[in-house]
């Protein structure tokens, strides 16, 4: 039995309390668990096409997305976006922990290029992917500088998807993390496929030092193995949110 069939199984048959993951719509969940806060702040890091920061602001109309995106592959996409929504704005950076410039992996694969080097776990994942082409000389800014250069805006739901590079720009985030982020989508690995990638054990922690706490696991990839790889996760601050956190 394959091991999505019998996730989905006991999803289906034995309740939601016997999984490690959920089924449940992501989107969906994060809509619920804000509806009654004001969400006026989403940040997209690694938007890439901006298919996600699209879905979000169908779910927050009230928001402005920030579309965080280094691969110069998008930017005429993104530029293209906001003649059409004037709540969307790109910033051709990537995140990090420092403010400067540095080399991007450009793979054969966009959603697999990043800050940090593959390493062979990445090319077992992604056959033709993973390999790069090129690099490319990228803009690295901090959330924190960011913010501070747009008037300390509110954030109040990230999403992130950068490749092993997560922790480096949450590490830079922690002014905006202590005041108005209610919620955290992140992408997550249990095995290193990115040299220098953060795991989700120092995600967690780092998380949980800074007031944010595990809600639930989507979208689970396994090698072909078997082995749990990556997932996404969703983190809250449950203390911020109080009262208007609904479950």
């Amino acid at each position: 039995m394959s091991t999505r069939f019998s996730t989905f199984l006991k999803k289906k048959f034995l309740g939601r309390e016997h999984n490690l993951v959920s089924l449940d719509d992501h989107y969906e969940v994060m809509r619920r668990l804000l509806k009654d806060s004001p969400i006026t702040g989403i940040m997209d890091a690694g938007a890439s096409n901006g298919r996600i920061s699209k879905k979000l602001l169908r779910k927050f109309p009230g928001a402005n997305a920030y579309a965080f995106e280094p691969n110069p592959l998008f930017r005429e996409t993104l530029q293209q976006y906001t003649k059409e929504d004037n709540r969307f704005h790109p910033c051709f950076a990537a995140l990090s922990d420092f403010v400067g410039t540095a080399e991007f992996y450009v793979t054969n694969a966009p959603g697999d290029s990043s800050l940090l080097a593959p390493e062979k776990r990445l090319s077992e994942i992604s056959p033709t992917g993973a390999p790069v082409k090129n690099m490319a000389t990228v803009d690295v800014i901090t959330i924190d500088e960011w913010a501070k250069r747009n008037g300390d805006a509110p954030v109040q739901l990230m999403k992130f998807d950068i490749q092993g590079a997560e922790l480096k720009a949450l590490q830079g985030a922690k002014h905006v993390l202590s005041t108005s982020t209610l919620l955290i989508y992140i992408e997550i690995w249990f095995t290193p496929a990115y040299q220098g990638c953060a795991l989700f054990g120092d995600i967690d922690e780092f998380m949980r030092q800074n007031g944010f706490e595990l809600y639930d696991l989507f979208k689970p990839h396994y090698d072909k193995l078997g082995r749990f790889s990556w997932a996404n996760a969703i983190y809250i601050h449950s203390q911020r949110l109080g009262s208007k956190l609904t479950g």
